[in-house]
């Protein structure tokens, strides 16, 4: 194991505990152990490329890790926050059907999520400056910062089933590198202090509920205008065209190379 796999490992038993807190009915900490899913997803990228090795075992972690924090747990607090009342009465939804579409929220969510990731781990591309599909952390983010700042579940749910559809195509994301990835990771830590300090000082709770209304904002912008980005940086020369046809070199990510 590398040092950036031990922040895998702590991804994988954060997203257990916001599982747990979810079926709990903790509900509060299960939104917030799971923005701390991301910190330590983020944290591994960033002492990976620090100490510039690549390790066999942490291919595969990163996508055991990534399917039980980012596709199981938001699945499952899904479903444990809309699983009783998803949406007005007004809209004339009964409990049953509510339910129904939760588990297909749910279902797709993971669904979605495994493909991306099995996909992830045998794309064979020459530019790693792009992801094809959108990334999981992205999809369950969005979840978790909508339930946090209040949106409607019905409309959740339809969040959920379009990140799902854009885990699976055919598009092209950048990768949240630089300002983009620094911005996202201030967001999150400066979250998880508020909510962590919330019961201890007066204020703190407003300021968590404007940091979520923020970081949903700025993962929303990032999933629309993501594909945007890439064509344009492809159309001034700054990156290969990631659709372009390359050469056969063997599978990347964690496929086991011929011998």
């Amino acid at each position: 194991m590398s040092i950036a796999d031990v922040f895998t490992v702590l991804n994988a038993i954060l997203g257990f505990l916001a599982v747990v807190a979810a079926l709990e009915g903790e509900l509060e900490w299960a939104y917030t152990l799971l923005v701390m899913c991301v910190l330590a997803d983020g944290l591994d990228g960033i002492v990976a490329r620090r100490f510039s090795r690549r390790w066999n075992l942490g291919d595969f972690l990163d996508i055991m890790a990534d399917s039980a924090s980012f596709g199981l747990a938001p699945a499952v607090i899904l479903y444990a926050t809309y699983g009783d009342a998803l949406g007005h009465p007004d809209l004339g939804i009964s409990g049953a059907a509510g339910r129904a579409l939760v588990l297909v929220g749910g279902g797709a969510l993971i669904a979605a999520g495994v493909l991306r990731l099995a996909r992830f781990c045998f794309e064979s591309r020459a530019d790693k400056r792009t992801f094809l599909g959108l990334p999981i952390p992205a999809a369950a983010l969005m979840v978790v910062m909508s339930i946090m700042v209040g949106v409607p579940g019905l409309a959740v749910v339809a969040l959920v089933l379009v990140a799902s559809g854009c885990m699976v195509s055919d598009l092209y994301w950048p990768k949240p590198l630089g300002a983009v990835g620094g911005v996202t990771g201030i967001l999150a830590l400066l979250l998880v202090v508020a909510r962590l300090g919330d019961p201890y000082v007066d204020g703190l709770g407003r300021i968590a509920g404007a940091l979520a209304a923020l970081g949903l904002f700025w993962t929303l912008m990032y999933i629309l205008v993501g594909p945007f980005a890439v064509r344009v940086l492809v159309s001034r020369g700054l990156i290969p065209d990631p659709s372009s046809p390359e050469p056969p070199d063997g599978a990347d990510g964690c496929a086991t190379p011929p011998r």
